[in-house]
């Protein structure tokens, strides 16, 4: 408050009744002390440990409710046409410098010109979202109880520095089927750099503007219950499916930049975000910050909406093509393309080991690094990885449960790459840079765009319980549907022109993909796929139990693989006992032993099989015993062959008698 007690300073709370008894930090450790915990617009709960109940407590729910920061009090108006940045920044500010808690938004529009930076332990929290049904246009999209409308051009000041395109690394392929009217020749990883790199100097980055902002460091820190969306007319043009527009221009809905212990909860990031809804990275350039990582993050109830819906992205990853320079001088060389982001001078990591270079030079397609210290042929092969981010923790623990996960989804029905809309061409969900341990649970991936989801140096992915759909565009062309994953670096159909990162251990556990989904060329095109090419999911592993055991007919129960892998039958050591080919053919690798009443043995020792029952052909008159190139070299048979006439009316047998000489007798 001023001296005068009159007047209130831009961005200074309030006074509240529970101000005048109490400060925030002494009620909420009262409230602490008492076991409870409260969530404004949630129900009261009475802590794990606590020996008493909420009746019990002294304070009343109204004198409770004020430990939390209403954004109200910081000055926002949330009319959707005040401008509440500075002042939504403020409570944020606010209560981080006090410790954390949770900074409340009540039902309203909040217009914001600018970036909103979280703070560790800090929840943002609203009242509500509303219906934003990206399927069907008919159903109006509305607006949400609290809504964060980003309006204007968002500033483009954020980047990131060690991700892109990985041109010469398989993470760009041409598409062979491509639509008319349609900028889709090619699908690509988001290239975080402009394609301007001259020798040695890298490309520059490309700065993109963000909603929110989950700063380096920052951890425990939550969002729940909003939307955020970018200004076409407020929300009414995303219900307008004659144009083609894509309202205020922003790029990130929310970008979490090496941030850990994040959550999300009943959180609407929609509308029409240039890059993405989600942006999650992980990794450094450099040594700035060695203790990189973006783990444990988890997404409940949340509907993502942009042109990637979810864009998870660590470090690039290029192959090693020579090694080369003296000892205290060695050289890596690896290729050079116009969107190198190598710098001059820095680290890099191979095979786990930290590498520093003081230069680096380049000769045609490749970029040279010299100045290294210790012998790269000593921790490292000529093929190997050679990562651009050296520190990075990863991304293990991060989760989605029950969300939405979306391309752009015009409302027009318009693909992203229409020459109308001239974004180029959509995902769902795409990641890449080693990464590894994401689960998505009970999640729907669904749209009209190109992309389902694009996976290139990721590992130990899962999705649980799912559900895949492409869904038709305005003129009914069937959408995407694509499911792109990168193969073995070293494997022949290996993509780019020096492979590097794979995609390994892909696991869709009773994960449900409409007709519409393509899964070449590891798995058979369904009926609702329009490509004709190749295809291009063929991870390392994969896992797939809509596959493994199909619902093709009620009768049988069936078990099915991935195509040119065998099925392989093994006991508790790994013991193979049968395989079943990609020709369809079995292989036996132990004994069919008859243990009870089987027919039928095969040994391996001895190369013999054993019939005690009777061995027929499958039709009558349709298998031969042996053949003009392949004869039996002895026949036994008990007192002769008995064989059918020419006409087949007869039969006849045919024996040696005991003398020798060979004898016919018409029976």
């Amino acid at each position: 408050m001023s001296e005068s007690g009159n007047k209130r300073e831009p961005g200074e709370p309030k006074e509240s009744k529970a101000d005048s008894r109490f400060s925030r930090r002494e009620l909420i450790a009262s409230l602490g002390a008492a076991g409870l915990t409260v969530a404004v617009g949630s129900l009261w709960q009475a802590g794990a440990a606590s020996s008493s109940g909420v009746g019990q407590s002294v304070y009343s729910v109204q004198q409770a409710t004020y430990g939390a920061v209403n954004v109200k009090d910081y000055g926002a108006v949330g009319d959707g046409t005040n401008d509440d940045t500075a002042a939504i920044q403020a409570a944020i500010d606010g209560c981080a410098d006090g410790g954390g808690g949770i900074v409340f938004l009540p039902p309203g529009v909040y217009r914001l010109t600018g970036t909103l930076r979280m703070r560790t332990a800090v929840t943002l929290e609203g009242a509500g979202v509303s219906a934003w049904d990206l399927t069907f246009a008919n159903r109006l999209k509305q607006p949400a109880p609290t809504e964060l409308r980003f309006a204007g051009a968002g500033a483009k000041t954020f980047e990131v520095t060690y991700a892109t395109d990985m041109r010469p690394s398989g993470g760009v392929l041409d598409n062979a089927d491509t639509l008319p009217n349609h900028d889709d020749v090619r699908y690509a990883l988001t290239n975080f750099r402009n394609a301007d790199a001259t020798g040695s100097s890298p490309a520059m980055t490309r700065k993109f503007s963000v909603g929110i902002h989950f700063p380096k460091g920052c951890e425990f820190a939550a969002i729940r219950h909003m939307r955020l969306v970018p200004n076409y007319d407020g929300v009414g043009g995303y219900n307008d499916t004659g144009s083609l527009a894509l309202g205020d221009e922003w790029d990130v809905g929310l970008f979490l930049d090496n941030a850990q212990d994040i959550m999300l909860h009943n959180v609407q990031i929609v509308g029409y975000w240039r890059i993405a809804a989600k942006l999650q990275t992980a990794g450094s350039l450099g040594n700035e910050y060695k203790n990189a990582g973006a783990e444990r993050n988890r997404f409940y109830d949340c509907m993502f909406q942009g042109n990637t819906g979810v864009c998870i992205r660590g470090g690039d990853v290029y192959r090693v093509t020579s090694f080369g320079g003296s000892p205290g001088n060695y050289s890596i060389q690896v290729p050079w393309w116009s969107s190198n982001p190598l710098p001059s001078s820095g680290t890099v990591r191979l095979a786990g080991t930290y590498t520093d270079y003081s230069s680096a030079s380049v000769s045609g397609d490749k970029l040279t690094l010299h100045g290294i210290s210790a012998n790269p042929d000593d921790v490292g092969n000529v093929g190997d990885g050679l990562r651009l981010s050296p520190y990075s923790s990863g991304f293990a623990g991060t989760t989605y449960v029950n969300c939405y996960i979306a391309g752009l989804e015009h409302a027009s029905k318009r693909g992203a790459s229409h020459v109308g809309i001239g974004l180029g061409v959509s995902k769902n969900i795409e990641v890449s840079g080693n990464v590894r341990g994401l689960k998505w649970i009970g999640c729907t991936v669904l749209g009209f765009e190109d992309v389902l989801l694009h996976l290139h140096d990721a590992d130990d992915i899962q999705f649980i319980g799912c559900y895949f759909e492409s869904t038709r565009r305005y003129d009914g062309t069937p959408g995407g549907g694509r499911m792109i994953a990168a193969p073995y670096r070293n494997s022949a159909d290996a993509r780019g022109a020096y492979p590097c990162g794979h995609t390994e251990n892909v696991q869709f556990w009773a994960t449900e993909f409409h007709v519409s989904v393509d899964k070449a060329p590891k798995f058979k095109r369904l009926s609702g796929v329009r490509y004709t090419d190749q295809g291009f999911f063929a991870p390392r592993y994969v896992f797939d139990s809509f596959e493994t055991f199909p619902l093709t007919d009620e009768r049988d129960f069936i078990i099915r693989g991935p195509k040119d892998q065998r099925i392989k039958l093994q006991n508790a050591n790994g013991q193979t006992a049968m395989s079943v080919t990609p020709g369809g053919n079995i292989e036996l690798q132990g004994n069919l032993l008859d243990t009870s009443g089987s027919k039928l043995k095969i040994s391996a020792a001895a190369g013999e099989a054993e019939f005690s029952g009777g061995v027929y052909p499958k039709t009558d008159k349709g298998a031969s015993l042996g053949g003009a190139a392949k004869r039996w070299a002895n026949v036994h048979v008990s007192d002769g062959l008995v064989m059918t006439t020419p006409d087949g009316t007869k039969t006849y047998k045919v024996y040696v008698d005991n003398s020798g000489v060979i004898q016919a007798v018409l029976q």
